[in-house]
């Protein structure tokens, strides 16, 4: 038997951070469309059913109906998969079902243990609010002879500090007879051990929605065969983010620095999504545009933004004798010692561009 098992899709989320109005109703659209993909895979490989681990949709309220309506049409459109889903901190609004009542969607409990089963094969969820009561996991008792998949929403101690749901004690999930403890919350792939029996495995989203979010996406494919589970990631998403880092030192020119950018971009796919964060040391002679960076590499992805976080390293001795207006407002800046090092490179550094004339 094949299951699926993914979490965190948050498909109504605003997108609205960075992006147009445009851009987040497509990537909205988008999100829609993998989960569809994934739907699709599930029909392709014969699997029957798909565990989604909490935070199915974002937003309280209805303002994203018609993404609600389409994700029901295409759970009833699959009525040979079971749907378990096992609502998160997120989801509140199941105002799509609001019409009709699907045979294959089927939820988890928020008052006791709900367990769903498939020959030899258990799977158990609880929904928790806030906090998990004291003596929850003692009523948890599964079969030693079946194959124990266990679903929860919420957050692994010291794992990610993200703790807007309930925390998760794998200690107290350990020796019972677990083969896998499927997870929601966090949106990164992240599998470990959780005993000599079974694992703990955070699926992750199905997309990206921030750049706190890059890398691969997807869902985890379980696979029963002998009484022996096996699990395996299979990224899926559209869209990948990336977080990249550009190091610049010196004295560099504005060809010098577009040369770097696009060497660190160079193999990423025009439909993905980037930021680049320019780091380092830079002296006053360098001039560090962000804006027109992105002008000249926009159109070479589906969204682009640029962040300065380089250091300007001024030699104040290089200025000593200087008589120019820049070498003698340098030294001036220099010889204040109410300012940081940090807030004299600033000030150098607006004060360098006001007399050449670039200060907006």
């Amino acid at each position: 038997m094949k299951i699926i098992h993914c979490a965190d899709i948050h498909a109504d989320s605003k997108m609205g951070t960075h992006l147009s109005k445009e851009q987040a109703e497509k990537r909205r659209n988008e999100v829609v469309d993998t989960f569809t993909n994934m739907v699709k895979y599930a029909q392709g490989n014969d699997v029957k059913v798909i565990l989604i681990a909490g935070d199915f949709f974002d937003t309280k309220e209805t303002q994203q109906k018609k993404i609600k309506q389409r994700i029901g049409y295409i759970i009833e459109q699959n009525s040979s998969i079971d749907f378990l889903y096992l609502r998160g901190n997120h989801d509140e609004d199941t105002s799509f079902l609001a019409d009709k009542e699907l045979s294959n969607l089927k939820y988890f409990s928020k008052s006791s243990w709900t367990k769903y089963s498939y020959d030899n094969i258990d799977i158990y969820g609880h929904e928790f609010s806030d906090k998990i009561p004291a003596g929850s996991f003692n009523e948890l008792v599964p079969d030693p002879n079946h194959i124990n998949i266990v679903t929860l929403h919420g957050q692994v101690a010291d794992y990610q500090s993200k703790k807007d749901a309930p925390d998760i004690s794998l200690p107290k999930l350990a020796n019972k007879n677990i083969d896998y403890v499927a997870l929601g919350h966090i949106h990164d792939y992240k599998k470990e051990k959780l005993d000599a029996r079974g694992y703990w495995c955070y699926s992750g989203c199905l997309e990206g929605r921030g750049f706190d979010e890059c890398g691969e996406k997807g869902f985890v494919l379980l696979e029963i065969n002998n009484n022996k589970l096996n699990a395996e990631f299979i990224p899926i998403s559209k869209r990948t983010i990336h977080d990249i880092q550009v190091e610049l030192s010196g004295s560099l020119s504005y060809n010098e620095i577009m040369k770097k950018i696009d060497e660190s971009v160079a193999d990423i796919p025009q439909s993905d999504i980037v930021q680049i964060t320019l780091s380092g040391e830079v002296t006053e002679e360098t001039e560090i545009e962000p804006d027109s960076y992105v002008s000249t590499i926009e159109n070479n992805f589906f969204y682009v933004r640029i962040k300065d976080k380089t250091e300007l390293k001024i030699d104040y001795e290089k200025y000593k004798n200087d008589i120019s207006l820049k070498g003698e407002f340098i030294c001036l800046v220099n010889q204040n010692n109410g300012l940081s090092d940090e807030e004299k490179a600033k000030v150098i550094m607006t004060g360098i561009k006001a007399l050449a004339g670039r200060l907006n």
